[in-house]
């Protein structure tokens, strides 16, 4: 029974995770509250998950903070751009369903295939600037990049969180005991479990001591030269 009780006993470890990605998601949500903040915020989720996988931060509300603070001017103009893209790519999908015959279907794949461009874009983003500094143009394109050349893993953190939307939306009952479970955890838990892959994806193109080229993208290619991690030891 004294082992249950143990701090480093597996069951205690998984309750303190637990009780760190309850405490993440409702700072998450609280900061999203003023809606221009979200950015900044998801941000700077990411910037604790991302240690977090790595068992690197002991202090979430201070990493939450920091996080916040250091990136909100880019991540605030960001968030805006993809905001204001959104909407578009919204207000041009409905203005689709007046086309005339064929024109409705064609301009809705069209616009069905940005959107899925978008939501890659979106799903890397707030990830990379928590990860890296960077120039917003070169933010975009890299996100992008990035995005396609871990074409699986990008499907995967894509599809299982919109699975999950729609599973909550299902029925009443999904809806109410769904949105508790956002609340309580569930932004904070697909962000963490995100970050596991993002930090497959991102030790790639992560600067070396003794080299800046990238790998696994193309020989002619490297992230630009002002791309660099945050963190000032990287794993090896």
């Amino acid at each position: 029974m004294s082992s249950f009780f143990n701090m480093d006993s597996p069951i205690m470890r998984f309750l303190s995770r637990v009780c760190d990605l309850i405490i993440l998601n409702l700072l998450t949500i609280v900061c999203c509250i003023p809606v221009f903040t979200a950015g900044a915020s998801i941000t700077a989720l990411f910037s604790v998950t991302l240690k977090m996988v790595k068992g690197e931060e002991s202090y979430i509300v201070r990493g939450f903070f920091k996080g916040f603070k250091e990136n909100f001017k880019q991540s605030t103009i960001i968030w805006l751009i993809i905001a204001v893209l959104g909407f578009f790519l919204f207000m041009d999908y409905r203005a689709a369903v007046l086309l005339p015959g064929n024109m409705q279907s064609i301009f809705q794949v069209l616009i069905g295939a940005i959107v899925v461009i978008y939501l890659m874009v979106f799903t890397y983003i707030f990830p990379y600037v928590a990860r890296f500094q960077n120039n917003i143009k070169n933010i975009f394109k890299n996100s992008l990049l990035i995005a396609v050349l871990n074409l699986p893993w990008t499907l995967v953190m894509v599809i299982c969180p919109i699975v999950l939307a729609v599973v909550t939306f299902l029925t009443t009952t999904t809806l109410v005991y769904g949105s508790m479970l956002w609340i309580l955890f569930g932004f904070a838990t697909v962000a963490y479990c995100n970050s596991i892959i993002f930090r497959k994806v991102f030790a790639k193109y992560e600067p070396k001591e003794e080299e800046e080229t990238s790998e696994g993208l193309p020989d002619d290619y490297q992230l630009p030269e002002e791309t660099a991690a945050k963190e000032e030891a990287p794993s090896k």
